[in-house]
């Protein structure tokens, strides 16, 4: 009868170290938890929202035309004699463009006049025998006809002797002059392109999503057109622009509608054909905390830091005004820290590092080596 309580007493001795070793560990551990580690905390670069000016906008890439471009063509077909036009010159109405050989012409005026005055003798002729009543009716409309016809013939000769001077039908500049002495002049091929270049426009294909907003607030918008430099040469070229045209329809293939916009000053920098970016500000807000599109992740949302604990919080993503640059941040952030890199390496609530305080310390520690 002793063995069982022997054997009871074994194992209850085993129960009560093993209760002693559990309650030894939770001592030893809770008055030395394990610490984390300051070096293993994601780094974070900070920046201050700042107070300014935010457009709210569109921009809308197009070229530059000339709002009427004139092709002048020959009305007459002839070799090219006299051609002092050159592209680039600024010319007046009337200003003679290209002269065609005008011999086949003149022989040819030379000719129905002949025809015309014969005929004009004929009819003097017998419209005083048909007033005497010496003559029928129908020797006199016949007589009279064939003057009439003649004197038709006679004065295309003329016109057409006229024709073979080509002049500039209005002001403008020289566009286009590729023909030369020697070429042939036809109807089919214009001797110059004239255009005025102080009425120059930009047709632009705006998507269907914008129909109402340039339709209602198209007395609002404010145009900006901004012909980008080359290679940092120059500035950019930049004009206002006015509106003069709204297409009534969508296009069912492209899902555009085409707004024609005027430029106010063309200046001497854009000319036709030239690639452009036109702005359309549709809003403006002014006194707002802006800062820089690079704090938002890919899903628009951003974190704001803590200074109280060094955490990070989360900033879910909503349709924060913004522009090609900065956003607006919600006013209760506007004297906070927003993460500008590093965001996507934290969570929401995470204790963060910042970067100027590592880097103090990185220089801090090889100055004491």
């Amino acid at each position: 009868m002793k063995k069982p309580a022997g054997k009871f007493l074994k194992y209850l001795i085993f129960a009560a170290v093993g209760i002693i070793f559990v309650l030894l560990i939770f001592l030893v551990t809770k008055k030395n938890p394990v610490q984390e580690k300051e070096e293993a905390l994601p780094t974070v670069i900070l920046e201050k929202p700042h107070n300014g000016i935010l457009v709210e906008s569109v921009t809308i890439s197009g070229y530059v035309e000339a709002n009427a471009m004139i092709p002048v063509v020959p009305f007459v077909s002839g070799t090219i004699i006299e051609y002092p036009a050159r592209a680039g010159d600024f010319v007046e109405k009337d200003t003679l463009l290209a002269k065609i050989d005008d011999a086949p012409f003149r022989q040819q005026l030379i000719q129905a006049e002949a025809a015309y005055f014969a005929a004009k003798s004929t009819f003097d002729r017998i419209d005083n025998l048909y007033k005497s009543g010496s003559t029928t009716q129908q020797n006199y409309d016949s007589a009279k006809a064939q003057a009439d016809a003649s004197k038709a013939q006679y004065d295309l000769a003329k016109l057409q002797v006229d024709y073979t001077e080509v002049c500039a039908p209005v002001d403008g500049t020289i566009l286009i002059a590729d023909q030369a002495v020697g070429g042939v002049g036809t109807q089919t091929q214009p001797v110059a392109v004239l255009a005025d270049l102080t009425n120059q426009v930009v047709r632009l294909k705006v998507p269907e999503k914008y129909f109402d907003l340039f339709n209602l607030e198209r007395e609002s918008l404010v145009v900006t057109v901004t012909r980008p430099a080359e290679e940092n040469m120059y500035e950019d070229a930049v004009t206002t622009a006015t509106i003069e045209n709204i297409a009534p329809y969508v296009s069912p293939d492209s899902k555009n509608f085409i707004v024609v916009c005027r430029l106010d000053e063309p200046a001497e920098r854009f000319r036709p054909g030239m690639f452009v970016k036109v702005q359309v500000a549709y809003k403006t807000y002014y006194n707002v905390p802006l800062i820089s599109l690079k704090a938002r992740k890919m899903d628009g949302s951003f974190y704001v830091f803590d200074e109280t604990n060094s955490t990070v919080k989360f900033v879910e993503a909503q349709n924060f005004p913004n522009d090609d640059k900065e956003f607006i941040v919600p006013e209760e952030y506007r004297n906070s820290y927003i993460v500008m890199d590093g965001q996507n390496f934290v969570f929401d609530g995470q204790k963060v590092r910042v970067f100027d305080e590592v880097l103090t310390e990185a220089k801090a520690g090889v100055i004491g080596d």
